[in-house]
This record gives structure tokens, sequence and C-alpha cells, in this order.
């Protein structure tokens, strides 16, 4: 009776955290808006590599692929190793100069041989390199010449500024121009003073942000004109410090090895699609091909942006430059917390719903595991929501092919309950990742299936079942096939996964990408096989127990859609119910099909154990 009292109090306290949910999830919603326009910026450097081999400047290839959709072009900070690449400076090490001085029959300069010096060749070359960087440069006269001297080989490293007439050069060609501040090796003074303004974006190179680890406010105050780009899958040192005082928008770029060796442009034109209209990307860098490894690089190049563009444009998008900062998303505590009672709530539903006392055991230790893995704070809470919810939908309803929907719901109302505990403006712009999220296809299936077997017996007796049970050909079949599913969701996890699609998946995928947001294909394989387990209740119980696992990792999956909140909340929507809606019509497909052959194998295996006992003795 108890027990009962409080499962109905649980249910009673989700379903009244759901309304401080939904408000937030529609603040949600109104910031992410429809923002329809996508720009395409270009790596100079790169294009200046595949001018090299055909003998074009990075200027005439990238005037020839602005003809076809680009819109600007990324001109990185320059270096001391640029400065004499344009003849404006000279630079040597110090054990050169020692060795000009032997050579002279001089006695060596007191500078270290690991020393940089640089001397100006044209008037003010070296003022953005003198006035930025700590330690100050040291000058000495050689030879009637002034040179500044730097500790260590940093010809490559040390930020001198922008070329302005370089970015002016391009603006007036009507280009976008994509800056790209350095970080210095040492320290910057006023790291964001010197920021162009003919730039119109903020890409910082390498892994730092400008002037980090230092005090950030003469970044933030000069970034306030430009949008500082916030590089999907990279996280860069310092951004969570400025991400949420200026102006940001979303990028997605790839290594250049891996353009060259792996990635066609129809391949790349996927990928950058899928970005635009899945994770809020609206800033795609492009490299050009600079290789033949994948044919003829220019029109590889060429292809890859016009097919882009086109595409952009055939799915809505305006390919331009992007003029409108991005809207604010703005949380409430008040309303989180009310939304985090929720999750509480579906924790104690978890301890109820497991044999005592393993559902207490169950629920304090997927808690421990969401503070370990996130922290104590609202990235606990919304990893609590992930753990717990893909659970609970078929450990609650009775068995029959209803339940996949009513699951499905429990799971949608856990999503909606980790979006509004965790969606924040770090977390939208993914500066601060989801933590535990190859968790959150992992447990839950591990504790149904433990939830599943106590029903049939306590733990003591399924360790004595196990330890003296006859191992079979069949048995370890069984366990093979449960660790190679369990290895391959895992392994497929992220952007680059150690195990790849099939190209029967990947068809898929484009296939149904072509009409909707599309669903995760652990859905489509989880939500049939759950139906079926539902809908044939004469299945033995083991192969239901595994059947309903996956379908409960199917669960999971919704939970982890939703957990990357920079995916428009739409968007993880829409994938949920459309995999639900294919893997409920593929399941009424195969049930009458796998009813059939169960009833055939029945038939087949008695009478195949009929006819052993008709067969004569030895």
């Amino acid at each position: 009776m108890r027990r009962g009292w409080l499962e109905r109090v649980a249910w009673t306290v989700i379903v009244l955290a759901l309304i401080p949910a939904a408000v937030l999830a529609v603040r949600r919603v109104a910031s992410e808006g429809a923002r329809e326009r996508v720009a395409m910026v270009m790596d100079e450097q790169a294009l200046a590599d595949l001018g090299a081999l055909v003998g074009l400047t990075s200027f005439e290839l990238g005037t020839r692929l602005q003809a076809l959709g680009l819109t600007g072009v990324a001109l990185y900070e320059d270096t001391i190793e640029s400065l004499v690449a344009k003849g404006a400076a000279a630079a040597m090490l110090g054990s050169e100069l020692r060795a000009q001085a032997l050579a002279r029959g001089e006695p060596p300069p007191a500078v270290p041989s690991d020393a940089t010096l640089v001397t100006a060749l044209t008037p003010g070359a070296l003022d953005g390199l003198i006035d930025k960087n700590v330690p100050r440069a040291r000058p000495i006269e050689i030879t009637g010449r002034t040179w500044f001297v730097w500790p260590g080989d940093v010809r490559t490293t040390l930020p001198a500024g922008p070329d302005t007439a370089e970015i002016d050069r391009w603006r007036r060609a009507g280009f976008d121009v994509a800056y790209r501040p350095r970080n210095a090796p040492y320290a910057l003074t006023a790291a964001g003073e010197d920021f162009p303004a003919g730039a119109s974006y903020l890409v910082y190179a390498g892994t730092q942000v400008a002037g980090h680890p230092g005090d950030p406010a003469s970044v933030i105050e000069g970034s306030q004109p430009f949008l500082t780009a916030v590089i999907e899958g990279t996280p860069q040192s310092g951004m969570s410090l400025i991400s949420g005082k200026v102006p940001t928008v979303r990028l997605l770029s790839f290594n250049q090895d891996y353009i060259d060796r792996r990635l066609r442009p129809n391949d790349l034109v996927d990928k950058y699609l899928l970005a635009v209209e899945e994770r809020n990307v609206r800033l795609l860098y492009l490299r050009p091909y600079t290789t033949n490894e994948l044919g003829d690089p220019v029109l590889n190049s060429e292809t890859l942006v016009r097919d882009l563009s086109a595409t952009l444009a055939r799915q809505g998008y305006e390919v331009g430059s992007l003029t409108a900062f991005e809207r604010e998303y703005a949380t409430n505590a008040f309303l989180r917390a009310g939304a985090a009672l929720g999750v509480l709530a579906g924790l104690l539903l978890l301890a109820l719903a497991i044999r005592a006392p393993w559902g207490a055991m169950a629920a304090t230790g997927v808690a421990l595991l969401a503070v370990a893995a996130a922290g104590p704070g609202w990235d606990a809470v919304a990893l609590t929501a992930a753990l717990t919810f893909p659970v609970l939908g078929y450990l609650t309803f009775r068995p029959r092919p209803a339940a996949l929907v009513l699951a499905t719901l429990v799971s949608l109302a856990g999503a909606l309950l980790l979006v509004a505990v965790g969606s924040e403006r770090d977390t939208l712009l993914a500066v601060r990742p989801f933590s535990g999220v190859g968790a959150t296809l992992v447990v839950p299936p591990a504790v149904f299936l433990v939830a599943f077997a106590l029903r049939y017996r306590r733990p003591a007796e399924w360790v004595r079942a196990l330890w003296g049970a006859e191992v079979r050909v069949g048995h370890v079949a069984i366990a093979l096939i449960g660790v190679a599913a369990l290895a391959v969701v895992v392994l497929r996890r992220g952007n680059d996964p150690v195990i790849g699609v099939t190209s029967f998946e990947l068809g898929m995928r484009q296939l149904l990408g072509e009409y909707f947001a599309r669903p995760r294909f652990k859905e489509l394989i989880g939500h049939p096989l759950a139906f079926l387990a539902l809908a044939l209740p004469t299945l033995p119980a083991w192969s239901r127990g595994a059947l309903l696992t996956v379908g409960v990792v199917a669960q999971a999956s919704i939970l982890n859609s939703f957990s990357h909140y920079h995916t428009p909340l739409l968007v993880s929507l829409e994938r949920s119910l459309v995999a639900l809606v294919i893997g409920a019509a593929v399941g009424l497909v195969l049930w009458p099909a796998v009813s059939a052959a169960l009833r055939f194998l029945r038939t087949w295996l008695t009478d195949g154990a009929e006819g052993a006992d008709l067969r004569p003795g030895r």
C-alpha cells in the first residue's frame, strides 16, 4: 500500500514538474528561432597551398570560388615567419648569428643559440610584434642595424598583429573576413585591442583564446563588433570565460588531411548540411583540397563550394554574411528547480520499480555516478534524468504493444526535464558539453537488465544457477552477440567513431534526411525489437528480456539526442517521433512474420525431437 502511494506521488510530481520545464523549453525554442542565413569562409593558408600546386595565388583562387558561392576568407594573424615571407622583416636564430660572427673572425655575440632575432625591412613592420608580446624584446645593434631578440625559436608562434592591408584587399573584393588571432607562447598585453575593424568574424587559431590565461576583459571588449566562433569539437582554453559576454556563432571545420584523404565533395556537403540543419552551425569553415589523392584538387574544391551553396539554397538557407547576433536564452533558477524535482521523482520511481533493497541501491548508484561524472550542480541533475527515465517505461507498464508508445512518452518527459535543468548559454553553445554522455547509452540498459532478472530470481539464486549451469554452444553464442552489440553502441558514439557506419545505414540516413530530421539508427533497431518482445508473450523470458534491453537502448538514445544541447529542440523532438513511428511500423510488419516463424520453429524442433526418439539404438 505504501509503495503504491509513493508511486502515485512520484508520478504526480513528474507531471507537475513538466509545467516549469515546458516554460523553459518554449523560451529555448524562441531563442533558437529561425536563423536561415549561413556563411562559408575558406582558409587562406590552405588556398595558398593549393595555389602553389597550380601556379595561382590564394586571391586568384578565392575569386574563382567566390563566383561559385564562397562568401568569405579566413586570414591568420601575422607571425615572424609570415612577415619574413612578405619581405617585411628578416629573422635568424642565435646559432646563425654566432656562425656568421665566427666566419668573419669576430667574437660571437652574447645571444643564446636558440634565440630568435628579428629586424624590420619596412617601417613599422614590427610594431605589433614588439608592443603586444611579453617578455619585451631585447634590442641589440649588429653591423649598424637594430635587431630584436626573443628567447627560443618563436618564428612561427609569436603573434605579430593583423595585416590590415591584406584584409582590406579581400574586403574590397567583396569577401567577408574571418580573422584568426593567435595566443602568445609567453603572454600578451592588451589582447584584443588590435582586432582589425575590417573583419566580420573571430576564429581563434590553435587551442587557446588570445590572452589566455590572463584577464579576458580586453578580449571581451575588443570582440564586441565581431561574431566569435565557437568551433564544434575543438575546445579552446579561455572560451568559457568570454563566450557568455561576446556575440558568438557556431562553426564547423574539418582537418586538412581528413579532407584530402577521406572526404569527397559530396561527403563534405552532407556533413555541413547536417550541421546546419541539426546543430545550429551557421559559419562553415572550408578548406580546399590540396592533394590529388581524391582527384583534381581544384575541380574538387570548386565542386565543394558550388554544390554546398546550391544545396543550402535548395534547403531554404540564404548563403551570405552573418550580421544578426544570436538571441539570448534566459534560464530561470526557480523553474529549473521545479524541473529538478521531477528528476528526483523519477529517481524515486526507479527505486520502487526494482525489488528491494536493490532498487534503492540502483537509484543511489545512479545519483552518485551522476555527481561523480558531472560534479554537484545542474549538470548532475540532467545526467540523472538521462540515466533514469529510459528505464522506467518498460519496468512500469504492462507488457503489451502500447507500452512502446507509453515508454517513449516517459522518455520524452525525462528529456524535457533534462533540457530544462541543463540548458544555459554555455551548454547551448557546447562550450560546456554534456557530462557523462557515454554513460547514457550504457547504464540504462544495464540497470534494466538487472531489474528484469530480479523479477525472476534473487541475486544469490542467479549466482548459484549461473555458477552451476551447463554451458552450451547456444549460451556462448548469445553472450558473444550481447557483448558485440554493447561494443557497437559504445564504439559508434561521436562524430568520428571507432566503428563507422555501413553503406546501408548511410543510404537509409540520406533517404530519411531528405524528408525528416534523421532518426538515430539505435532507435530504428531498438523500437521494433521492443515491440516484438511486447507483442509476443509466448517468447521465453530470457529472449524478451534481451529484446527489451535493446529497446531500452533506443529509449536511452532519445535522452542522448536531447543531451546534445546545441541541436535545436524541435529537431531532436522530430527525430525521436519519426523514429517511434518508423519503429512501430516496422514492428507491426515483423509481428506476424516472426510469430509464424516461431510457430514453424517450435514445430520443427518438436518433430526433430520425436524423430530422435524413433531412431534405433546403437
